[in-house]
């Protein structure tokens, strides 16, 4: 009598999470929370348009010194405004609920890796910074004849959405570093002191001479500086503004690294 054998499979290859289709989920999730959020909308969307014509409005047929349309520098600088609120909010207080909240936790539990999540938050940002510079722009367009030629204008729009990017970085670090009610409250503070010590509001020559010294220690000052300058008919060399958003990005990011590893290390 002979003794059945039993034949086992060939081992397969371990079963890998599709990345590509769970980034797009996160990104539509991102997107869906920005929108519903209506106060969220109001102060990345709205406010810029308000301001623009509170204060452009009145000015836009005038010119600067350096040959610059008045009119065009307050569309990007107002244009900036919208990102740093966006990135204080979306990843400072939004981040700092979403790690006390559980959201972080369930992901390290899940198969899906931690890197999608970040990667899933700054392309909805970013598609949503989009959003809301074309919409400050047609406004400005419609309501006061604001244009750019149309090179001119995507070249201002890469210079944004890459120098947010610095932007998202001191935003996650407040979100790792801080309570939700802290984050809320430091976002809400960062973004409005950056605005007006960076030149965003009010041009930095009219500014106290200590808050015009403050301002190259601030990335939101080198993004207004980057895209405003590309605004002049002569603009020079932009590489040490370039230069001082990689560095903010690298401090910043390491800032939220260092937090977020924290955070991590508490749960185990």
């Amino acid at each position: 009598m002979t003794t059945p054998t039993l034949t086992l499979p060939a081992p397969t290859s371990t079963r890998r999470t599709p990345l590509l289709p769970a980034l797009g989920q996160l990104v539509r999730a991102e997107l869906r929370r920005m929108f519903r959020n209506p106060m969220f909308a109001l102060g990345t969307i709205g406010f810029p348009i308000l301001f623009f014509g509170l204060f452009g409005l009145p000015n836009i047929r005038e010119v600067t010194a350096s040959g610059v349309n008045v009119g065009q520098l307050i569309l990007v600088n107002f244009g900036a405004y919208s990102l740093l609120s966006l990135a204080m909010f979306s990843f400072g207080s939004a981040v700092a609920a979403e790690r006390t909240g559980g959201w972080l936790r369930l992901l390290r539990a899940s198969p899906l890796p931690t890197l999608p999540y970040f990667t899933a938050k700054v392309v909805a940002a970013l598609l949503f910074s989009a959003m809301a510079l074309g919409a400050l722009y047609a406004f400005a367009h419609f309501a006061g004849g604001v244009t750019l030629p149309l090179g001119l204008a995507l070249t201002v729009l890469v210079k944004l959405l890459l120098g947010m990017i610095a932007l998202i970085s001191m935003g996650l670090a407040v979100g790792f570093l801080a309570n939700p009610q802290a984050a809320q409250i430091t976002a809400q503070i960062v973004a409005v002191i950056m605005s007006f010590a960076s030149g965003l509001f009010v041009p930095l020559e009219e500014l106290p001479r200590f808050v015009q010294q403050l301002a190259p220690f601030l990335p939101a000052y080198h993004l207004s500086q980057l895209v405003g300058g590309t605004l002049s008919p002569g603009h020079t060399s932009q590489a040490a503004h370039w230069l001082a958003l990689a560095a903010f990005t690298l401090v910043f990011g390491a800032l939220a690294v260092w937090g977020f590893r924290k955070d991590e290390s508490r749960e185990q």
